[in-house]
């Protein structure tokens, strides 16, 4: 049997345990706040296969040196065991006082995945931690990082469209030596949107006469709405130069202009459709207009109209989306 087939067979021999120790253990220490400090008591240890392995050899030894009187090999593997019983004490050194300072999940529309991002920093100077979904989930990802403070970054599934809520995750070490494991469950209080999926064919529909709140590249007889950072085929006519010249990032200036109608994408204008298929037509209309640079209003059941045109907008109008 090949090694990846016996680590998937070894995987659902041990699920079933694993699930009920993560359970008691997410039981036993409640959902955690951040900023957190990594105590020694929420902190689980044992051997890996090397350190069994490790251990084996050890009690060959001093079997072997007690039978035959060897006292070079008993000394070998009291010497030994003093360096398996220091790799444990230091792997547990590892992780214990490790402080998480924040996280944070970037929202994704459904059916891709979510960034997941945790700042940490840990006593260790050169550290190797890992981050991963828990091995009940269905997201497997893992990220190391050889430092002493920095950031693990892991991609979660986002399945349906809601409120996303960070899973029970897994924190772990095995240096330096890789003979034990060290590991602790987060449960950290880290949410947000998740978009419906865009999609539909639909015709958006478009309220003529309304001025646009923000028309790309107008001409100089509109009114100057703001100053946006500059995006790949933007006219080098509405780059700010003067705030460049003064060390200022490129800037593109943006107008309001009137010659324009704005877009209004309303959901009770699209009958025969479900709740879902509505919300992602919706959700396709608010990408394609703010690929264009366009202005749109949304309109949906018991809620004022979301007017405007920036990406603050879109990601707002999109976020009405995912929790509707």
């Amino acid at each position: 049997m090949s090694p990846p087939a016996r680590e998937s067979r070894w995987r659902r021999m041990s699920g079933p345990w694993r699930s009920r120790m993560q359970r008691w253990a997410l039981r036993r220490q409640g959902p955690d706040a951040l900023p957190l400090r990594l105590r020694a008591r929420r902190l689980y240890i044992l051997p890996t296969r090397a350190g069994l392995a490790f251990a084996g050899v050890l009690g060959m030894m001093f079997i072997a040196g007690m039978n035959y009187g060897s006292g070079l090999a008993l000394l070998l593997c009291f010497w030994l065991a003093g360096f398996l019983v220091t790799a444990m004490l230091r792997t547990h050194r590892l992780l214990a006082g490790t402080r998480l300072l924040g996280a944070a999940a970037t929202p994704a529309f459904a059916g891709q995945n979510v960034a997941f991002t945790l700042r940490l920093s840990s006593p260790a100077a050169g550290a190797s931690l890992t981050l991963r979904a828990d091995a009940g989930s269905s997201a497997q990802g893992i990220a190391t990082i050889p430092e002493e403070s920095a950031s693990l970054s892991l991609e979660l599934p986002a399945p349906s469209r809601g409120l996303w809520k960070a899973p029970p995750l897994l924190l772990e070490t095995r240096a330096p030596f890789g003979l034990f494991r060290c590991w602790t469950w987060l449960q950290l209080p880290v949410t947000t949107d998740v978009y419906p999926h865009p999609a539909g064919s639909r015709t958006p529909p478009e309220v003529a006469g309304q001025p646009a709140q923000g028309t790309l590249n107008s001409t100089g007889g509109d009114e100057l709405t703001w100053l946006r950072t500059f995006r790949e085929g933007d006219s080098p006519r509405q780059v700010a130069w003067k705030a460049y010249a003064r060390g200022m990032p490129l800037l593109v200036r943006e107008y309001r202009g009137s010659g324009r109608a704005a877009n209004e994408f309303d959901y009770g204008q699209l009958a025969g459709l479900g709740v879902e298929q509505r919300l992602s037509q919706l959700a396709r209309w608010i990408v394609d207009a703010a690929a264009r640079g366009e202005s749109w209003t949304l309109r949906l059941p018991g809620q004022p109209g979301l007017q405007g045109f920036d990406a603050v907008h879109r990601a707002r109008c999109l976020g009405a989306l995912a929790r509707f």
